[in-house]
């Protein structure tokens, strides 16, 4: 301590005695000290400049091991798989790759960034979901491979379009991610992901190619599934509310996790039109998404300054302004009109504001769930009126209004063969379940309702998974919300400026110190 003392005394960044400023001047200060486990100096004149630097101790158990382990085993595991089963596909189509690169964009950027806000937590946001897009690629590939083969085997195809689909799964883990960003490690995360993929795929399965849905932009099955799964994850792991001083962003945070929501903004239109077929359902997409992302930011930046009283809330402009594109998503490339996808975006943006200002902090008291990223009213309640929406549109689909290309968008909808409705309309395929537009409607609400089952239950028991006791956890007292806890910081990190005013003058070092100064002025004078 008595080194530190030195260091103090002697630091440029201290003002001397006779360069210290009046006592009557409140001007705001920076409080100094370096701190390696010990208490912050405070000085006993007003303005003085220190340095704060606070180490995390890093725990010895499990997750010095538990990680390499894990993420070394599966890497291994894949290779041996893919070798097994894994090939090239005979038919290839690239034409989708300029638009797959918005996807990944999306993936890789906008999710990376637009969760920097912790102000503390910049390496795990955007490092950890680069380890999540690069491991759930290669696990959903398999997943995804054996549930949808080519042949009766277990062997699978890979072509551009399986990697497409990989990325929609990658971002629904990355939406989970987002209810429980900071609060959990890194081996814990690489579980859940595990255990999602193959959760997803089912549900996705289950709904899409079972029941025979209608999810374009994936708003159910990837927006509101992650939401939702992430929720159940966050309520079940952590039993308390979480309450931490690192979850509030600073400016600069703030600030990249709107280059986050910019690069989102700019690449939805791919989300939601990339897995369209035909020239005309694509341009349809890609109309609506930019309609609906327009109208949701010009009503989220309306409402956030009537909650905000003439102020506006860098939140709310983060993440409510992309809402309109998932709630249009389950619908993009239908007939909906561009004024209904504006009135769909504007619904989303003050669905997702409000819940943002006032339902999210209603829950968080009630229901004692904690969620990091707000994924409930990002992606949550636009999911629902996406999911609301895909059946009002298909309960609404006429033939006369789409033709052959009904059958195309409802595979169920196709006429039974021989039937009136097969030969009249000259329908070419066949298979066709012969469902009305009401009946479609209503298989729309049940895979909605098979997704909010599954998501939920799954997410629950992910969570009581992952409070196992081979996991370590972080301490809720220093280590969430924080990257020092599993990122080698460099010096800077630690450096915390503080403000302080005029009474700020007590502190365990500097009475050290004063005991030091009185213990040599003693012994001068016995000299």
């Amino acid at each position: 301590m008595s080194t530190q003392t030195e260091n103090n005394a002697s630091s440029p960044l201290i003002p001397k005695k006779d360069e210290q400023r009046s006592q009557n001047e409140a001007t705001p200060v920076l409080i100094a000290s370096v701190v390696q486990g010990s208490k912050p100096i405070q000085t006993e004149t007003q303005n003085e400049y220190r340095f704060v630097h606070t180490r995390l101790p890093i725990k010895p158990g499990n997750l010095k091991f538990l990680l390499p382990i894990l993420l070394l085993s599966c890497q291994i595991i894949f290779i041996i798989l893919f070798a097994l089963f894994g090939n090239y596909t005979e038919k290839s189509d690239n034409s989708k790759y300029s638009m797959f690169e918005g996807l990944h964009a999306i993936a890789l950027l906008g999710f990376g960034f637009i969760m920097t806000f912790l102000k503390r937590y910049g390496y795990g946001s955007v490092g950890f979901n680069l380890l999540l897009v690069a491991f759930v690629i290669q696990w959903s590939l398999l997943i995804r491979g054996w549930f949808y083969p080519e042949d009766k085997s277990l062997n699978f195809k890979i072509s551009l379009d399986s990697l497409i689909h990989a990325d929609y799964t990658v971002i629904t883990i990355l939406v989970s991610m987002g209810a429980v960003l900071g609060k959990v490690t890194l081996a814990q995360l690489v579980v859940l992901a595990l255990i999602e993929v193959v959760v997803q795929v089912v549900n996705e399965f289950v709904n899409l190619r079972v029941l025979e849905t209608y999810d374009i932009g994936r708003s159910v099955h990837v927006h509101l599934f992650g939401a939702l799964f992430g929720l159940a994850v966050s309520k079940f792991l952590h039993c308390k509310i979480l309450k931490s001083q690192k979850q509030a962003p600073v400016y600069h945070s703030d600030l990249f996790s709107l280059v986050g929501t910019l690069f989102l903004w700019v690449y939805y239109p791919s989300f939601n039109g990339l897995l369209v077929n035909g020239n005309d359902g694509q341009n349809r997409a890609i109309v609506n998404t930019l309609a609906a992302l327009s109208a949701s930011c010009v009503v989220t930046f309306g409402i956030s300054s009537i909650a905000g009283k003439g102020k506006l809330n860098v939140l709310h402009v983060q993440h409510a302004t992309i809402a309109g594109g998932i709630a249009i998503g389950s619908v993009a490339d239908l007939k909906v009109q561009v004024y209904v996808a504006l009135i769909v975006g504007a619904i989303a943006g003050l669905t997702s504001t409000v819940g943002f200002q006032y339902i999210d902090p209603f829950l968080t008291r009630v229901a004692k769930l904690h969620d990091t990223c707000s994924v409930q009213s990002l992606h949550g309640y636009p999911g629902l009126i996406a999911g609301l929406l895909g059946a009002i549109f298909a309960a609404c689909s006429t033939f006369e209004e789409y033709k052959h290309e009904l059958y195309t968008i409802y595979p169920a909808r196709v006429p039974i063969v021989n039937s009136t409705d097969y030969v009249e309309n000259n329908i070419q395929i066949q298979n066709g379940r012969g469902r009305s537009n009401f009946e479609q409607a209503g298989f729309q609400l049940i895979a909605m309702a098979i997704t909010l089952g599954i998501s939920v239950v799954s997410g629950a028991i992910t969570g009581l998974i992952l409070r196992l006791p081979i996991f370590e956890k972080l301490s809720q007292d220093g280590e969430m919300f924080d990257d020092e806890a599993q990122w080698v910081t460099p010096e800077d990190y630690a450096l915390k400026l503080t403000f302080a005013t005029n009474n700020q003058v007590l502190s365990q070092q500097l009475d050290e110190k004063k005991q030091d100064e009185t213990g040599a002025n003693k012994d001068d004078d016995k000299v």
